[in-house]
């Protein structure tokens, strides 16, 4: 029968490595929780920026709908802002209007208006919030050449 001796400096080795393993896998394991959150979370921010985005385009879309009005052929005057609740998002709802620009040999009169709308949810600074604004610039014309007045084309 053979004897074995284990040389003195050999013995307690594997404790201190297994240790380290372990320090190791949890430190990767706590790493990639924290990757997974923080993918969760911007993840949950794309989504209610594409939700801002779409309210703050309905809100455009409002407003737009508002100044070139397709029952009458009058120059409407810019609404009012306006506050407007879509599927939760605060959006408001801005109209400027320019002078009247009348075209040169015609008697065209013609308007431009520009709406803004602001879609916002949450409270600012937090990670829950998201805003999303919007610009259009449009116009209308109107012929007042002939009886009755109608809308250019």
């Amino acid at each position: 029968m053979r004897n074995h001796h284990q040389l003195p400096f050999a013995r307690g080795f594997l404790l201190p490595a297994a240790i380290f393993l372990l320090v190791i896998l949890a430190a990767l394991g706590a790493y990639a929780l924290n990757i997974s959150s923080v993918q969760q979370a911007t993840s949950t921010q794309d989504v209610q920026g594409s939700r801002a985005y779409q309210a703050a385009h309905a809100g455009i879309e409002w407003g737009i709908y508002q100044v070139l009005d397709p029952g009458t052929a009058n120059l409407a005057d810019c609404p009012a802002a306006t506050s407007l609740n879509i599927d939760g998002y605060n959006v408001l709802v801005n109209c400027n209007q320019s002078a009247d620009f009348n075209e040169q040999g015609t008697q065209r009169t013609i308007r431009v208006y520009e709406l803004t709308s602001t879609a916002s949810r949450g409270v600012a600074g937090t990670i829950s919030y998201s805003e999303r604004q919007l610009q259009s610039t449009l116009s209308k014309c109107r012929a007042t050449d002939v009886i009755p007045a109608y809308q250019c084309s």
